[in-house]
């Protein structure tokens, strides 16, 4: 058949490609999801345009005995946030796919290819007749931000590279392979870090910096548990499994001067009554203020005890009304009112005066 004939060929089954090649992209899709560990970042399909198939078909440097001899006019991308991820794809599609691995290579370990490192399967799609085959390309999303670059600048072998250019494009290709690297050690480390907190935090004395990680693992203390149950109670509301707002939350800890799991954990014991006590008052203060009312909360989130520890804090020295409004001025300047002093004083005062018979 000549190459008019395959394209013709083309444009008939083109509709039924497509749908068959969605529904593989679905697939696919659905058995990553079931890998809580895997990090996808996407899974896109694309039908080969007419005129790039074309082009193909007319390569001095390919010999095609048939439309089906070119693997790729179904294409399907996989896009992972580590490295790691890209060979748990491959497990998965070599599970549950039937792979060609004859025309299937592991371009990250081919070295003639300039810079240009992806994963890539050739397998069959035995529903659709006359053996049609579809590519699977997986990669991280640094090595496909080289590709699409490298496509864009159309060098894709060393050789025709201007000199001019050439080694400052393989120092390009070798960082963002080293940043590959050192992104997904940077995820093993932070995963070893978080899962040795609790024990950490069960040693006296260690003052374990608060961050993200660390305010998760301080969240499912006993402390923090025991104070939010009784912000709860105070609202006659279920205390929920999701967090108040994590970095917010931070902020308002170390603009109290905490900076510490331990200086968190202390606190809360310390000022359980206090925060207790604090609780109704806020509330009717933020209901008039913002229109924060409980009735219009579900469930109270967890870390609520933390956020009013940061006002107690904060309110808790000197004893002047004048410099408690002064401090607090300052952390909802912060926080919400950047650009606002006026706002930020208003509220301020206010809630001092909310908490005057508090303590």
């Amino acid at each position: 058949m000549s190459q008019e004939g395959w394209l013709s060929e083309y444009d008939r089954v083109a509709p039924t490609l497509v749908a068959h090649g969605e529904a593989l992209r679905g697939e696919l899709a659905h058995w990553l999801s079931l890998e809580p560990a895997l990090k996808v970042h996407s899974v896109t399909m694309r039908l080969k345009a007419r005129g790039s198939l074309a082009r193909k078909l007319s390569r001095p440097d390919r010999t095609y005995g048939r439309l089906w001899d070119v693997t790729d006019v179904i294409g399907l991308r996989v896009i992972t946030y580590f490295e790691d991820g890209v060979d748990r794809v491959g497990e998965l599609v070599e599970a549950r796919l039937p792979v060609d691995f004859v025309h299937s290579v592991d371009k990250r370990s081919d070295r003639s290819s300039f810079g240009y490192r992806s994963l890539h399967y050739v397998c069959r799609l035995p529903e659709i007749p006359g053996d049609v085959r579809c590519e699977i390309q997986v990669r991280t999303m640094l090595e496909h931000a080289w590709a699409e670059i490298e496509h864009d600048l159309g060098y894709k072998s060393e050789e025709v590279v201007p000199a001019v250019v050439r080694r400052r494009l393989q120092r390009l290709a070798g960082l963002l392979e080293l940043a590959d690297q050192e992104f997904g050690s940077i995820r093993r480390e932070l995963d070893v870090y978080a899962r040795d907190l609790p024990t950490r935090m069960a040693e006296a004395g260690e003052a374990i910096p608060l961050d993200r990680l660390s305010l998760e693992a301080l969240l499912a203390c006993e402390e923090a548990e025991t104070l939010d149950r009784d912000v709860a109670a105070e609202l006659g509301k279920e205390l929920g499994s999701e967090p108040f707002f994590p970095d917010y939350l931070l902020k308002m800890l170390s603009a109290g001067g905490i900076h510490t799991v331990a200086a968190a954990r202390e606190g809360l014991t310390r000022h359980r009554a206090v925060i207790r006590s604090m609780v109704k008052p806020y509330f009717a203060f933020a209901s008039r203020t913002w229109s924060l009312s409980p009735e219009k909360m579900d469930r109270v989130f967890r870390g609520y005890g933390l956020f009013f520890l940061a006002h107690v804090a904060v309110l808790g020295a000197p004893a002047l009304g004048i410099n408690k409004v002064e401090r607090l001025t300052h952390l909802y300047r912060e926080l919400d009112y950047p650009d606002d002093v006026e706002s930020a004083q208003h509220v301020a005062s206010r809630l001092v005066d909310a908490f005057r018979d508090v303590g």
